[in-house]
């Protein structure tokens, strides 16, 4: 019976003594307790792994909770005695089951994670039936587990882009950096900015460093600053979708402006039309529904000047912009910063400024043809891990989460060994 269980539990260097079920009033439900040891000869340091003598027997019997057998809820239950290492002291010998500090075995903490990455909250407690902050602190020691077995992600890396996004209320941030080449998250970390991003250039080696020759972003100036700093041979490429959201932003500047003006003048009409316009002068004009067409066809009308219809023929211009060769964009770029800069309307002529001092890296963008919408995409994935790790009181949880379902570690469920 005892190798049955062996075979069953699927654990290696481990010598299972006993199994019964227990049924006590104060479990709610019955539980297959299973005795085990680890093999002689097994005495390992919990911290630093050295094989160290025997001190005492410990302070009694310890559980860990492993897979379920069917409707029964199984533990592992083992003295386990404590060693003398010279390097960490007196502490307890390490278990070939489960990692140290841990309360479950390695099996159902892949089980965990891997069904972590694939269903929800009330999925992953309903089934497994443990909290979901207990969770949060599997998903930490398997990714940390499955990092350590991997070879790391630095290594190789030619293009990279970076982001943040916020994962609480008040502006709290997480700097996610991905690599273009491989399709997946390679490094995360609470917080934004400079500093923040610097830690992620601190962890490489210069030769990882030197192996970067893109780096993909938005606008901000950190990055200018911290590519510049760590990466001087890298190209810095602006995402074509953010500098379109400059745009987009100037436009609603515009509109705004006009609808109040019209407003005050308390010309209703127009006040109206221009709030009608509100999302057609945004979106793509294959993309309009019939109503905003109509409301689209009347724009020349809403504004005698005609600067909202001139500001969306700008944005227009701009979009399809990174639709042409290099030689062509260029060309079109420049006549779009005459036409923007004198075109009198004061949100345009601001953001002309703007396009003017990063027309390098614009022209850099549509000619290595990288972008950020990898990144986006990421960030829509990493948003739904987000709410789906409502309740983790640390955010290194919630990065282990990220890296789980994006980083590309290889997850799997636990096979019988052979």
């Amino acid at each position: 019976m005892n190798r049955i269980f062996n075979q069953l539990l699927n654990v290696k260097n481990t010598v299972v003594e006993d199994a019964c079920i227990v049924d006590s009033p104060l479990r709610p439900e019955p539980v297959l307790e299973v005795r085990v040891r680890p093999r002689r000869g097994m005495l390992r340091c919990s911290r630093c792994g050295r094989k160290c003598s025997g001190y005492d027997r410990g302070g009694g019997a310890r559980r860990w909770r492993h897979q379920d057998f069917g409707c029964w809820r199984v533990e592992l239950v083992a003295a386990m005695p404590r060693v003398d290492c010279p390097k960490c002291g007196v502490v307890v010998a390490r278990v070939p089951w489960a990692e140290p500090g841990s309360r479950f075995t390695r099996d159902f903490e892949a089980e965990c994670a891997w069904l972590m990455t694939v269903a929800n909250q009330k999925t992953v407690g309903g089934f497994l039936h443990i909290a979901w902050r207990t969770a949060g602190d599997i998903a930490h020691r398997v990714a940390e587990r499955l990092g350590t077995v991997m070879p790391s992600p630095f290594d190789g890396l030619t293009a990279i882009g970076v982001d943040e996004t916020s994962y609480r209320k008040g502006h709290t941030y997480l700097t996610v950096v991905v690599d273009h080449e491989r399709h997946r998250v390679i490094w995360a970390h609470d917080g934004y900015g400079k500093d923040v991003f610097s830690l992620f250039f601190k962890a490489l080696t210069p030769e990882q460093r030197a192996s970067i020759k893109v780096v993909t972003g938005d606008g901000a100036r950190w990055i200018d600053s911290c590519v510049a700093e760590h990466c001087p041979n890298a190209e810095r490429v602006l995402d074509g979708f953010h500098i379109v959201s400059w745009m987009s932003d100037a436009l609603d500047k515009v509109r705004k402006r006009l609808w109040n003006q019209a407003r005050h003048d308390g010309d209703e009409n127009a006040a109206k039309r221009m709030r009608g316009v509100r999302y057609a002068v945004l979106k793509n004009p294959g993309d309009l529904t019939d109503r905003q067409e109509e409301a689209f066809e009347s724009l020349r009308d809403t504004d005698p000047k005609g600067q909202l219809y001139r500001a969306w023929q700008l944005k227009e211009l701009l979009r399809t912009l990174f639709k042409h060769p290099i030689g062509q964009a260029t060309t079109e770029l420049n006549r779009w910063v005459f036409r923007a800069s004198h075109s009198r309307i004061p949100e345009i002529v601001e953001l002309a400024k703007k396009i003017r001092r990063r027309r390098p890296d614009i022209l850099r963008t549509i000619r290595l043809g990288y972008s950020n919408a990898r990144l986006e995409a990421f960030n829509n994935r990493i948003k739904v891990t987000i709410r789906m790790a409502y309740g983790f009181h640390h955010v290194d949880n919630l990065i282990a989460l990220v890296m789980l379902r994006c980083g590309g570690l290889d997850i799997r469920l636990p096979q019988p060994a052979i």
